[in-house]
């Protein structure tokens, strides 16, 4: 009279052994996932995490070198950060402009740019503007260490643009920042930073341009700013600046 109920029975503990396998699973597999996830958290903490824009980048050297690559007589490029990227000129001096620019660049990233793109023929003259990643605060920019590690790289740049891109070169000033966002990106640190460039230029060949000084009340509006960070028109400064750095480059000046 048991034999039904022990084959009833049968059943219901193979549920239960396949319940305990499962659950025995899931807790496998979460425990795999918590090494992993923390494993990748301490890579990308490190030194050789990717950048957050590594893939914008990559898009962006591919389509520089093409602009490069069509050009032709003589020509200008601008180099740097989002406030170079975000610069729009036709043309500078009476020659043609590829916009090198790439934004979110710190110092070293755009010598990592200067690296890996080649120009067919040197340039007349490269524009460069960069710095305002490297103040971030949250980058310690005023400390010696921030601030060697950009002297060092101004002068690691300064020898691959004279190497491959151009003989003559101008250094452009941070730009100003809304006041509300000069607690991130400190005054203090774009006017040090700006005399490095300043310093790291070398007579006949380089020129130091603040197209920016005394220009505070003209950007001061909040309605001058695209975001506090980013001006909304860049060309108008160095349009009013270029008379004087065309002659300082030896280039003609625009018509």
């Amino acid at each position: 009279m048991t034999l039904p109920v022990l084959f009833a029975s049968r059943p219901a503990s193979r549920r239960r052994l396949l319940k305990l396998a499962a659950l025995t699973l899931l807790v496998a597999l979460l425990l795999l996932a918590a090494t992993i996830g923390w494993a990748g958290h301490g890579w990308l903490a490190s030194a050789d995490a990717p950048r957050p824009f590594d893939g914008f980048r990559q898009v962006r050297l591919k389509t520089i070198q093409t602009q490069l690559d069509q050009v032709r007589g003589p020509y200008i490029v601008v180099m740097g950060d989002s406030h170079a990227e975000r610069l729009f000129l036709a043309s500078f001096c009476g020659l043609p402009v590829v916009n090198a620019g790439l934004s979110g660049a710190v110092l070293g990233d755009v010598l990592d740019l200067a690296r890996k793109i080649t120009p067919p023929r040197k340039a007349e003259a490269v524009l460069l503007s960069v710095g305002t990643n490297d103040i971030w605060v949250k980058r310690d920019p005023e400390t010696t260490k921030g601030e060697s590690s950009f002297r060092a790289g101004l002068e690691t740049l300064k020898q691959r643009l004279s190497a491959a891109w151009s003989d003559h070169r101008a250094l452009i000033a941070i730009p100003p920042v809304a006041s509300k966002e000069e607690a991130l990106f400190p005054r203090s640190a774009a006017t040090r930073y700006s005399s490095f460039l300043a310093a790291s230029c070398e007579p006949r060949r380089c020129v130091y341009a603040d197209i920016f000084a005394g220009a505070e009340s003209a950007v001061e509006p909040h309605s001058a700013f695209s975001d506090g960070i980013h001006l909304r028109d860049y060309a108008s400064f160095v349009r009013a600046g270029e008379p004087e750095l065309c002659r300082s480059l030896g280039l003609p000046a625009a018509e």
